[in-house]
């Protein structure tokens, strides 16, 4: 009975699918998986501390190079100015008085300096006493302290002014510094404070990115690192779509992570017309090697031992099998450069992966 039950399994035909040896396309590719980014993003906030006013963007809004998006109460700044500019023009008045009150010690002093040279005159010949010329000394003396005080308040009063006028430029910028700029054009991707809240330096309000800069930085595999290029073509997948988007490599990274052995390569969409997110996750086929007229065979018809590489074929109604040289591997195919040709056809188990037994006599399914 176990002599029939042998000779039945080895009669009976094993089921495989016969698959003919094709010409086509066969591209090696590198896989990575990143997100899209930004090649600038920026934290938009003031530099001088407030109470926001106003903020005239929200999340998704597209702004322009220079547009206004927030701005800061400027009750306070304007009120600032106001008493900036009271105090320069009483400077000024200031100035103004002391200006005739100098006239005024220059005539007098002009006076004196006169009146003395006269008693000096008189006094050396005995005209009159030395005491007189005494007097006269002292009052020059008088009316020279008199203009260095009034020089010396003079010189006060145009600091002052100085002062004054540099406080109201101060007071004037901050009114400028008050309305927040976008510094260029892109998308808002985070509105992260409201009108009525009290800013410091340093505090984030927006976040702005450049959305005509974006590319995918993806991580791939160290063990390719020699093969990547800038330049080189690529294919990016956003999830849920059903077609990939052409790229094209811009950067490989020079560090490789220490734990994942993975490093950085950004791929840029050649021309991006749907919506994305800044962080959202992408990934990135990267073609390393391409051969378009290549003999190719399916990766599930490919089985390997110690030996190497072989398919399952045909010999006179029973499985057989056939060494293969292997060239380029691609995502669905490979190339067989040696053992096969075009028009070949092959043996593939039921399932993939799945050995035939060589010798057997086989049916196709």
């Amino acid at each position: 009975m176990a002599a029939l039950l042998g000779w039945w399994r080895w009669w009976r035909p094993v089921v495989v699918t016969v698959v003919e040896v094709t010409a086509g396309e066969v591209v090696e590719e590198a896989f990575g998986r990143g997100t899209i980014e930004s090649q600038r993003e920026v934290a938009l906030g003031f530099d001088l501390s407030g109470r926001l006013s106003e903020i005239s963007v929200d999340e998704g809004s597209q702004v322009e190079l220079g547009q206004v998006v927030a701005r800061l109460d400027l009750d306070q700044a304007q009120a600032d100015l106001r008493t900036a500019q009271t105090g320069i023009a009483a400077a000024r008045s200031a100035l103004a008085r002391l200006a005739a009150d100098e006239t005024r010690a220059r005539a007098m002093l002009g006076t004196a300096e006169r009146e003395a040279a006269r008693t000096r005159q008189l006094v050396e010949s005995d005209a009159v006493p030395g005491a007189q010329l005494d007097d006269a000394t002292d009052r020059v003396r008088v009316a020279q302290a008199e203009l260095d005080r009034v020089l010396a308040q003079r010189s006060e009063a145009t600091r002052g002014i100085e002062v004054a006028a540099g406080g109201a430029e101060q007071r004037r910028v901050a009114m400028v510094r008050a309305s927040l700029l976008a510094p260029f054009a892109g998308l808002i991707t985070r509105r992260l404070r409201e009108p009525g809240d009290t800013v410091t330096p340093g505090t984030t309000v927006l976040r702005l990115v450049d959305t005509a800069q974006v590319h995918v930085l993806a991580a791939v595999d160290e063990t390719v690192l020699s093969r990547l290029a800038v330049g080189q073509a690529a294919r990016i997948w956003f999830p849920g779509d059903a077609a990939p988007l052409a790229g094209t490599v811009t950067r490989v990274g020079w560090e490789a992570d220490r734990q994942t052995h993975e490093l950085l390569v950004e791929v840029t969409p050649s021309d991006l017309r749907r919506r994305i997110a800044i962080g959202q996750r992408a990934d990135v086929r990267i073609e390393l090697a391409r051969q378009d007229h290549a003999v190719r065979i399916p990766l599930t018809a490919l089985r390997a031992d110690r030996a190497g590489s072989y398919v399952y074929v045909d010999r006179g109604g029973r499985v057989g099998t056939a060494r293969v040289r292997l060239g380029l591997t691609g995502r669905d195919h490979t190339e067989v450069l040696d053992g096969l040709r075009a028009g070949d056809r092959i043996l593939v188990g039921a399932s993939a992966g799945a050995t035939v037994p060589v010798g057997r006599r086989w049916r196709s399914r």
